[in-house]
């Protein structure tokens, strides 16, 4: 077979005819196994068509023909990668650019691996790397935002984002980010006007107007659902190790109230755990209760947790929504890190104490404020004052049995503190 056929085989890879090019290609390395151009695009064609195993075969024989190769491995580093065998992928990667020193993309995904593993000044120093040699590079940017976040320079991060904004200007996630980036370091007027930006592109985006809201001082009644649904569907994937850089443990502390409370043989016949998220306080009290019930917004979470094996019945529901529609009594409800996101409690009282058990137990932490009944403050979320929490309480029939004020999590460089309550049926 001549290069001829290879490059009948070729174009009609390119042009998206798999199954004929790889008969090609496989044709030609009958014939002359040798042949590494076509080892190499056969190893290339499977890869891309999710065949990997044999993909690999393929492209390991290339390399051997051709071990100078510095695209060879780069393809052998993009399966291992997409097999997420990660070490064995920067193994190649870094073969590959011993070869080809000023190769931006192999930094780039080095820098990739690298943040997935969570080396992130390995990660930062490839991905700087990478746009030395090629300043046109968005997704460079997006990456090295989301580390600077990570390490603690929003204003770094804040950069990386302006600059990705020149490659898509009417991009609402990245003009999201950048307010989100400049709220949580108290730049509220900076933020405010990425905020604002994006209700001149879409005027009826929720997730804007509850941002501008918050950074001019309105308050409203509660986080539009939608707002809040999409909000963890993106923190889903890195939710657990978010919470863990904020210090977050709560979970614990309401396990500890409660068997201080109600002994060490304390136990639940069935339970809800409002705004679930990924099963951080479900972990806590799965060993202490029967039949246990989890609920939240986001389908993501929710999928999180249920790969966790914790709960029993699990819902994307808004809490009044499920319990309005349920027949069931509950012994305990559990709303860790929920009533930041819903300033009028009202509601939510009344349908716990229409679904509790006499001596239910209902713990929740709320973020303090001492004005108001409750505001919505810059951030985003709520905060409540324990004078508004003790009427609610009184009005819809409950006593609070025990409470604490205690730092929640670290905001920016700041703790927020909060409340942690445990009320029962009075």
């Amino acid at each position: 077979m001549t290069d001829m056929h290879f490059e009948q085989a070729y174009n009609k890879h390119m042009a998206g005819n798999m199954q004929s090019a790889r008969m090609l290609y496989e044709r030609i390395i009958k014939r002359n196994p040798m042949h590494v151009d076509a080892r190499y695009m056969l190893g290339t064609l499977l890869a891309e068509s999710g065949i990997f195993e044999l993909g690999l075969i393929h492209l390991k024989s290339a390399a051997t023909l051709k071990p100078d190769s510095p695209m060879i491995y780069t393809n052998i580093g993009h399966i291992y990668f997409k097999l997420g065998k990660l070490d064995q992928a920067i193994n190649c990667y870094q073969r590959s650019l011993k070869l080809n020193p000023r190769a931006p993309e192999i930094l780039f995904n080095l820098g990739v691996i690298f943040h997935q593993q969570g080396k992130l000044e390995e990660a930062r120093n490839h991905i700087e790397n990478s746009l030395e040699l090629k300043q046109d590079y968005p997704a460079a940017y997006s990456r090295l935002s989301r580390i600077y976040s990570e390490q603690n320079h929003p204003e770094l991060a804040a950069a990386c984002l302006m600059k990705l904004l020149e490659f898509t200007p009417g991009s609402i996630d990245v003009l999201f980010e950048l307010g989100n980036i400049f709220a949580a370091y108290r730049d509220y007027a900076n933020a405010a006007i990425y905020f604002k930006r994006i209700l001149e592109i879409d005027p009826g985006n929720e997730s804007a107007r509850h941002a501008v809201a918050a950074l001019s001082g309105e308050t409203t009644a509660a986080a539009p659902l939608h707002h809040v649904e999409r909000l963890f569907d993106d923190l889903s994937e890195s939710f657990e190790s978010h919470l863990e850089r904020l210090g977050y443990h709560a979970p614990e502390i309401f396990k500890e109230m409660i068997m201080a409370l109600a002994g060490g043989h304390v136990h639940f016949d069935r339970a809800i755990d409002m705004g679930c998220g990924t099963g951080l306080s479900g972990i806590q009290f799965r060993q202490m209760v029967t039949n246990l019930t989890g609920l939240d917004l986001s389908q993501k979470m929710v999928d999180h947790a249920r790969a966790k094996g914790i709960y029993d019945e699990l819902a994307k529901s808004d809490i009044c929504q499920y319990l309005e529609s349920s027949q069931q009594q509950f012994d305990l409800f559990i709303a860790t890190d929920v009533f930041p996101y819903i300033g009028d409690l009202s509601d939510v009282f009344e349908a716990i104490r229409d679904h509790a058990d006499p001596d239910a137990y209902f713990l929740f932490s709320t973020e303090e404020t001492l004005g108001q009944d409750y505001i919505l403050r810059p951030t985003g979320r709520y905060a409540h004052s324990r004078n508004y929490i003790e009427t609610l309480a009184s009005k819809h029939g409950f006593t609070i049995a025990s409470s604490r004020s205690t730092d929640l999590r670290m905001e920016g460089r700041e703790p927020i503190t909060g409340g942690l309550f445990v009320l029962k049926p009075s």
